[in-house]
């Protein structure tokens, strides 16, 4: 297999040992979505750092500043944390309670990981759904941004999407132990 992340050729692993970046087995899809989010998320992250920037020099130099570009900062920052999020959990490398990991056989921890899976994925739902109707209703309050008068639901819009983004990631992590699960017992 090859890294998406650096490139190297590795065999019968799922995390690359040269980078780390966990391997997932889907193809083009994974290839293509993973190249999608790095990509904004370092747009995103050059854009923030840009406008700060200035900002700061704007300020210093002309005692003025970007109209609405704090606010353009502070949804940057948003759509940042949501992608990097999703970057986290397709690499695994997310915030989790694994107590009980460090006390069962491997065999059972094969099962917990599915179960914890799942039950994120389930969560992620349940908070894309909650997302969904703050959106509508940022929506139909019809307020806009002082940056380019964008409406404020447009730059909100991430929440449902990034919580699809990590749910879907969630689900297909379950599937991965699934399918291991299963090559395991035929072999």
């Amino acid at each position: 297999m090859q890294c998406l992340k650096c490139g190297n050729d590795f065999n019968d692993l799922y995390e690359c040992p040269f980078c780390s970046e966990v391997w997932r087995k889907s193809g083009k899809f994974n290839r293509v979505t993973t190249s999608i989010e790095d990509s904004l998320i370092a747009l995103f992250l050059g854009i923030m750092v840009i406008t700060v920037l200035l900002q700061i020099f704007m300020r210093n130099f002309f005692q003025s500043g970007i109209q609405g570009g704090d606010d353009l900062i502070r949804h940057l920052v948003l759509w940042v944390a949501f992608f990097g999020a999703g970057i986290a959990t397709r690499n695994q490398s997310h915030v989790k309670i694994d107590v009980l990991s460090h006390l069962v056989k491997d065999k059972v921890k094969k099962y917990l990981d599915i179960i914890v899976n799942l039950f994120s994925c389930i969560v992620c739902v349940i908070l894309m759904i909650s997302a969904c109707q703050f959106v509508f209703i940022e929506y139909q309050s019809q307020v806009h941004s002082q940056f380019l008068n964008l409406p404020v639901w447009v730059m909100e819009i991430v929440m449902p999407l990034g919580y699809l983004i990590i749910s879907v990631r969630f689900a297909h992590n379950c599937i991965i132990g699934l399918q291991d699960i299963f090559r395991e017992k035929a072999h």
